[in-house]
């Protein structure tokens, strides 16, 4: 059975090599890759924000994804209650023990305007661009072709010509958020994304091989059902070729201690339609917040022989500057990891 997975990751394997975006079961603890118009909108003056993804071990070597970004709130005096925000997205994504690998460096601006004079309702717009690196390592490589019947005979020729190993190009996103406060306890946000609007050539074959655009539609809600206890549903749904992807879930805070500092715990419960269940957990103190989630396996996936699905660690700080004391603006009404 074994020989039968490696076969179907062998012949998913030049769609990796095609084109493969990443993604976060946690997509809320990544702002500037789930929207470049989240930059510089949080609650405080700057933002460091790192997530790591490990899934797969046990069906082949694990695929390792990797984002880290800074942004920060720009022209705070002169701007009052609009918001510019700027930023710095590192992206490293590694599939089958490093044999496709991918780093992207993509810096973020963004604008948001004030659209209420009670400061509870804001649309912003925001850019990202930079670069991409890709990688193809052949050696040790084994290819559909190379399988006879019963196992891989790396002695068969693969009939593959790589035109190159490395490839590299200019890349573009663009987003826009809405959001707002429409009662003291419930907050509201709706945001789109699109990326790769250059449809960079990515072929390591010498082809006319094009990225296509990804498309996300994300949004969510956050209510204060107690003073301390709130509950953050939220929702991404994303398209890219003939590709989807839905990821619905809610989590439940609880705030200890003073209401003006409080401890966050929450606890959440996601579905990636056809794919997973995912569990999180988080805490958060003092600006410092830690996000878990674990993938339980539902799709085909979970016949392989002791599974283990994906697992992610997010980290985020937000901070002030100069003992800073002004609240800032609407906060994006997102779960708390």
């Amino acid at each position: 059975m074994r020989n039968v997975y490696l076969l179907l990751f062998s012949l998913l394997l030049p769609l990796c090599i095609a084109a493969q975006d990443i993604h976060f079961s946690q997509f809320y603890a990544s702002p500037l890759t789930l929207n470049p118009a989240l930059g510089g909108f949080s609650q405080g003056d700057y933002r460091v924000a790192g997530i790591y993804r490990n899934q797969w071990a046990t069906v082949t070597a694990p695929f390792v994804t990797i984002a880290a970004s800074y942004d920060m709130r720009l022209f705070k005096k002169k701007l009052k209650k609009d918001v510019f925000g700027a930023g710095v997205l590192l992206t490293s994504d590694r599939s089958a023990g490093g044999t496709v690998s991918h780093f992207s460096g993509m810096l973020s601006a963004s604008y948001h305007k004030l659209l209420s004079k009670k400061g509870n309702h804001y649309l912003g717009l925001g850019v990202q661009m930079g670069y991409v690196q890709r990688q193809l390592k052949t050696d040790g490589l084994t290819l559909p072709s190379q399988y006879n019947g019963t196992d891989f005979d790396p002695n068969i020729a693969s009939g593959e010509n790589f035109g190159k190993t490395n490839l590299g190009y200019f890349d573009m996103n663009a987003g826009i958020l809405w959001s707002a406060t429409p009662h003291k306890k419930i907050g509201v946000f709706q945001g789109v994304s699109l990326f790769h609007l250059t449809q960079p050539k990515e072929s390591f074959l010498n082809d006319d091989v094009r990225l296509k655009m990804r498309f996300a539609v994300h949004g969510g809600l956050r209510i204060q059902l107690h003073k301390r206890w709130y509950l953050t549903p939220n929702y991404i749904i994303m398209a890219q070729n003939k590709a989807r992807e839905i990821n619905i879930g809610t989590a439940v805070e609880y705030h200890l201690g003073a209401l003006n500092a409080p401890v966050i715990l929450s606890v959440g419960g996601w579905w990636r339609t056809g794919d997973a269940g995912i569990i999180s957990l988080g805490a958060e103190m003092k600006g410092i917040k830690l996000g878990l989630a674990y993938d339980i396996t539902t799709s085909g996936l979970k016949a392989v022989p002791n599974p283990t699905g994906s697992f992610e660690i997010a980290l985020i700080y937000t901070g002030k500057m100069g003992g800073s004391s002004d609240p800032g603006p609407v906060l994006v009404p997102c779960p708390r990891l």
